[in-house]
């Protein structure tokens, strides 16, 4: 299957954009995906039971410094090295209480279990199949203590099919380099749950030079909340609640949706 089609197709089979890495420049990606409006939430819930909390996903670490400061003992995994190089630096000399450890969702060990275990940013897109997100669940389940809490949020409802209209996602002046940053996306549906998105970077530097143009692509899944309820009752946790988002209103039918699971407590701790 191609990883790329419409204008940035075109743009790739003309010469005129070079493939790149959303996740190679952290500072970049820093600046294209902001504090998340559901950021609060995720801390306060943690910060309400105390412990541990192990952030999967943690990318750049942008919950990272008020997880620490809620007074947490935190642990951030992600699978990019240049990630948690970024979130190292911005955690700074706060680390007593921090553990940032390169892995993958669906196959990490840690040493320790947690009271909370968080996904944020709807990192579950990036599973693509219901082996890996029960994998990802089975996972939490292992590294939760007794009555410990599992908090994500995901893509839910259903995929429209082909390829839909290119929208601007962001423009602004990187903060570095002082470049003028314009973003372009585009969706394509392959499947009623499955997503193709290409992303197109302009990138017009401060001193008089050549714009550069960089394409990305990633696929991404769309799950229904019934789905997910299922995978996670498989890996032996209750659903506490299937919500709209951070508001904690019941699903309704929308595109987003945060569930709440907890580990049972008649489970045997994890040491």
């Amino acid at each position: 299957m191609a990883d790329f089609f419409g204008f940035a197709q075109e743009l790739l089979n003309k010469g005129r954009a070079r493939e790149g890495d959303p996740y190679a420049d952290a500072e970049l990606y820093d600046l294209l995906v902001r504090e998340g409006k559901d950021d609060h939430f995720y801390v306060r819930f943690a910060r309400e039971q105390g412990g541990r909390v192990l952030d999967l996903a943690c990318g750049s670490g942008r919950l990272l410094p008020r997880l620490l400061k809620a007074g947490l003992e935190v642990t951030g995994l992600d699978l990019s090295p240049q990630m948690l190089k970024q979130a190292k630096a911005r955690v700074g000399a706060a680390t007593s209480r921090l553990e940032l450890v390169e892995g993958d969702m669906r196959d990490f060990s840690l040493s320790q279990s947690y009271d909370t275990i968080i996904i944020p940013y709807c990192s579950l897109i990036y599973m693509h199949s219901d082996a890996d997100r029960l994998r990802v669940f089975q996972n939490c389940h292992s590294h939760l203590k007794s009555g410990g809490y599992l908090v994500f949020d995901f893509l839910a409802g259903e995929v429209d099919l082909g390829a839909g209209w290119p929208q601007l996602a962001m423009q602004g002046i990187h903060p570095f380099t002082e470049d003028i940053l314009i973003s372009v996306v585009q969706i394509k549906g392959l499947s009623c749950d499955l997503r193709l998105l290409n992303q197109i970077d302009y990138s017009y530097p401060k001193e008089p030079g050549v714009p550069t143009i960089t394409v990305y692509s990633s696929m991404e899944a769309v799950v229904s909340p019934q789905r997910m309820t299922e995978l996670l009752l498989r890996a032996g946790l209750d659903v506490e609640g299937v919500y709209n988002n951070s508001s904690l209103l019941e699903y309704d039918g929308g595109e987003e949706c945060l569930i709440i699971a907890q580990k049972p407590r008649e489970q045997k701790e994890t040491s």
